[in-house]
């Protein structure tokens, strides 16, 4: 078998209707290919990891002989998208894509695992319901960290001071590793969009002088607004957000004033 003998867009396409069929984890699963990180077959708007699609594509044009493996053959410009790309489809080269970057190389590989996860039925809308309410749950935190952090922050987010609470999220200073880090002090409670730029590092807190830190990248958004304004602090010492946990975020993420 050589990638080479791939000639057929109708394989090709097969391969692309029976990823939308089964999902991006179960296909990738079933033909044994990691998740690509650099060239992506797009077809209507959508992203496809083309060596895993050229690979099953072996498989339909040449059902005797069955689908390429990875250690088939090699992925890259010169080889799977040269073919494809001969064949008429076009390639994308992710870490071409302007204002890229490993962080927005994670959140499309969050959200092509999204688009692949399955089709809209209208039918399960109750069913729909108790998964949305389930994420908004999730992304509050955990119920007693959330609680402790309302009753600390006074139910007002500590950076903007907005008081509906169904848009408070208890956002963790030290990433979650277990039930130790749903400390008080290693917490802070954001409104929904401030904890997102929170946990993306654009948003941080200078540990020494609780002063808000906006990346330079917002800086002239509407959230640039927030840049050089002091934290609304708890009532109650012991609730302090802890200063090393402040400077570990403010640190790792390039964050100056």
């Amino acid at each position: 078998m050589a990638f080479t003998d791939v000639n057929d867009p109708a394989a090709v396409l097969k391969a692309v209707e029976e990823f939308d069929r089964t999902g991006r984890d179960a296909f990738l699963e079933k033909y044994g290919f990691g998740k690509a990180r650099d060239y992506f077959l797009v077809i209507n708007g959508k992203r496809y990891d083309s060596k895993a699609i050229f690979g099953a594509a072996h498989g339909h044009q040449f059902p005797k002989l069955g689908p390429l493996r990875w250690r088939d053959f090699s992925g890259g410009a010169t080889t799977v998208e040269r073919k494809l790309e001969a064949m008429g489809f076009r390639i994308e080269r992710r870490n071409a894509k302007p204002n890229g970057g490993a962080l927005s190389v994670e959140m499309d590989d969050v959200q092509d695992e999204a688009e692949a996860s399955g089709a809209f039925d209208p039918h399960s809308l109750e069913d729909a319901r108790r998964k949305t309410l389930a994420a908004i749950v999730r992304r509050q935190g955990q119920p007693t960290f959330r609680r402790e952090l309302l009753r600390a922050y006074g139910d007002r987010c500590a950076i903007s001071g907005c008081d509906v609470l169904e848009v408070l999220e208890a956002a963790h200073i030290v990433p979650y590793r277990g039930p130790q880090t749903n400390h008080v002090s290693n917490g802070l409670l954001l409104r929904t969009d401030l904890h997102t730029l929170f946990d993306l590092g654009l948003l941080g807190i200078q540990p020494k002088t609780k002063v808000v830190a906006v990346a330079a990248a917002l800086r002239s958004t509407e959230y640039g607004a927030l840049h050089g304004n002091k934290l609304r602090l708890p009532a109650v010492l012991r609730d302090y957000p802890n200063e090393a946990a402040l400077a570990l975020h403010y640190e790792n993420n390039g964050l100056a004033l």
